[in-house]
């Protein structure tokens, strides 16, 4: 393959890139994540994420890869590795920006790695920054107002909203989440994410149903059907408890009426142009009662568990989870050829200074 391009396989017309048999030969994979060594354990503090790690680590070995796991970051710490390929799930990893260290650390070690650039992973880890250049590129977007860690302060917001949404502007699965319709009520729970070195987001609430569009590296960015995220019955948004199986939830489902929005698809070709390369993602809207579709957020290297948006969508194609999991990782190693390709003579890549 010469090279990425920015083309989009809708739906049927796209398929799951392939490892070349030389290249799965030659892959010695670092598996990276907070519970990668927890044997599929439900944890007390996370849920069902340390069960998702352990199922994306067996999906790993199914794929007949040589894989070695890690639960540290540490584990790159080195000048040096043993592996030429490091698939790491770390986030949340208990300082700010965790998202990024691993990736950081696979450019200064020259290693390939699954996800994006450091620079793309720090960008969509922003939600501040994504509804900038949403808003910049049309997409409609509620509004929000950022509170950063510099200031320690919670001011009203500089909009009006009959209800308002407060989380972490860096965090995921909607941790420290909570939403009300009285600002003096939430500017407690504002106070408390910048006191935990949060900076915080603030949004207007949209009412409507949550649809996330997923999208898989194929070689190109292949957009997979819509999948729609529901809440629980008489909740406004879904909470991390029930994202990390301490609460239900109904099932996501395949999103029959996508046809009749295709902003949907039209709004995610419009973001993939800006920030494509990656290995996989997930668009998040919401369409209000209206019809109206908002654009939330992106996610790079969102969940790729079983029952998840991105292999639930895939299966509708007939494609199973280590189809998918085959096709990121193929798409890194070409995103990244010349840095593997140096890796495997033991050679790094360095920028000139």
């Amino acid at each position: 393959m010469s090279g990425i391009a920015v083309e989009h396989l809708l739906f049927e017309g796209g398929a799951p890139l392939r490892l070349k048999p030389e290249d799965k030969a030659r892959l010695k994979v670092l598996f990276l994540a907070k519970h990668a060594l927890a044997g599929g354990q439900f944890d007390k503090t996370d849920g069902t994420h340390s069960m998702y790690h352990d199922e994306i680590k067996s999906c790993l070995e199914g794929l007949g890869l040589d894989v070695v796991a890690s639960n540290s970051y540490e584990a790159l710490f080195h000048s040096k590795i043993d592996q030429n390929y490091v698939f790491t799930l770390f986030n949340r990893g208990g300082f700010r920006n965790s998202e990024i260290l691993a990736s950081c650390l696979c450019e200064y070690l020259g290693v390939p790695y699954m996800g994006a650039a450091p620079s793309m992973r720090g960008f969509a880890d922003d939600k501040h920054l994504v509804k900038t250049m949403y808003r910049d590129q049309g997409i409609p977007t509620p509004q929000w107002q950022i509170y950063r860690t510099a200031n320690q302060s919670a001011p009203t917001p500089d909009f009006k909203a009959e209800r308002y949404v407060v989380k972490p502007n860096n965090s995921s699965a909607s941790y420290g989440l909570a939403q009300g319709t009285d600002w003096e009520e939430l500017k407690p729970q504002v106070l408390a994410l910048l006191a935990e070195n949060h900076d915080v987001i603030v949004e207007e609430y949209v009412p409507g149903i949550d649809v996330s569009v997923p999208v898989v590296g194929a070689g190109k960015p292949w957009i997979l059907y819509p999948m729609m995220n529901p809440a629980t019955e008489g909740e406004f948004v879904v909470t991390y408890e029930q994202k990390r199986g301490f609460a239900s939830v109904p099932p996501i489902e395949f999103f029959k009426d996508h046809a009749k929005y295709p902003a949907l698809v039209d709004y995610t070709k419009r973001i993939n142009a800006m920030v494509w390369p990656y290995d996989y993602a997930r668009f998040d809207y919401r369409i209000d009662p209206t019809g109206k579709v908002w654009g939330f957020e992106f996610n790079v290297s969102c969940n790729l568990g079983a029952k998840r948006a991105i292999c639930q969508s895939a299966k509708l194609l007939g494609y199973e989870q280590s189809d998918i999991v085959e096709s990121v990782i193929a798409n890194s190693l070409e995103r990244q050829r010349f840095i593997f390709e140096a890796a495997l003579e033991g050679r790094k890549i360095r920028y000139k200074t």
